[in-house]
């Protein structure tokens, strides 16, 4: 069984840090945005509580279009 390198826990599944390549459990991380609980917090702190998200400058398109 797969141990997290931030809990120390065995754990059915570890994913994959994608900032500092740690592997880490469900509990010690985001697995659905591939950051653990260390990267995630750097990340709330550099952009705040809210993920950052990509504005379009004005005149720039916003999706596909069609």
């Amino acid at each position: 069984m797969p141990a997290c390198e931030i809990c120390e826990n065995e754990v059915d599944e570890v994913y994959t840090c994608k900032e500092c390549g740690s592997k880490f459990c469900a509990n010690c991380g985001d697995p659905e945005r591939s950051l653990c609980e260390d990267c995630l917090a750097y990340e709330e702190e550099a952009y705040g509580e809210e993920e950052y998200e990509y504005e379009p400058e004005e005149g720039e398109s916003e999706g596909w279009e069609e």
